[in-house]
């Protein structure tokens, strides 16, 4: 290769910092490389970007409990179908427990699904598929009714119980005795969540 120490030779060009001349073919090759390059880096930036909208603009499905009463968040988490939810309480007249047990569907939508009882008031919902499953306790299930919404006052003395996949989920860190507690599963996109999230802690 010829060296860039004063003469000039046809067809080339100065290769910077190197002394040396390069052939005009080479340089267009070099910058052509630079340029696919340049475009490929650009390329994944823009896809990833766009991967990131979809992805904050993508739909979820939250399962939230509130206390109505106080405008507080109990629980709000992320709900996909065949998550469950189950309350338990004490009937106020008859002070005997009962359980109701809900379902996310497919359509996410809450269903209740069957209910568990001492208490004798119970047994209206469907009397025919009552099925005794313990002394004194009766189980009624195949309810599947849809559900826009759960709600029931927080008890005082006997409070209620929610269980989330079969885990405990406390209710009265947040809410007294008397406050209305309401059950609903909403559709955010991810971004919102986000958002409302930052704020809140904010």
């Amino acid at each position: 290769m010829p060296r860039c120490d004063g003469d000039y030779f046809a067809g080339s060009v100065p290769c910077c910092g190197t002394g040396y001349f390069l052939p005009k073919k080479r340089v267009l090759v070099v910058n052509i490389k630079r340029f696919r390059k340049g475009r490929l880096a650009l390329g994944i930036i823009c896809l990833t970007l766009v991967a990131v909208v979809a992805s904050g603009l993508y739909p979820q499905y939250l399962l939230s409990i509130q206390d109505v009463s106080n405008d507080k968040t109990v629980l709000e988490i992320t709900t996909k179908p065949g998550d469950n939810l189950w309350i338990v309480f004490v009937n106020s007249v008859e002070l005997l427990p009962v359980a109701d047990h809900f379902v996310i569907s497919e359509k996410h939508q809450i269903i209740f699904t069957e209910t568990i009882y001492q208490a004798p008031y119970a047994g209206y919902l469907h009397p025919e598929k009552e099925e005794v499953i313990a002394p004194g306790t009766t189980r009624i299930a195949g309810i599947d009714r849809f559900m826009e919404d759960v709600t029931f006052y927080a008890g005082y003395d006997s409070k209620h119980l929610l269980f989330v996949n079969g885990k405990w989920t406390p209710l009265y860190h947040v809410a007294k005795g008397g406050d209305l507690i309401r059950v609903t599963v909403n559709k955010r996109s991810r971004l919102t969540t986000l958002l409302d999230r930052i704020f809140h802690e904010q």
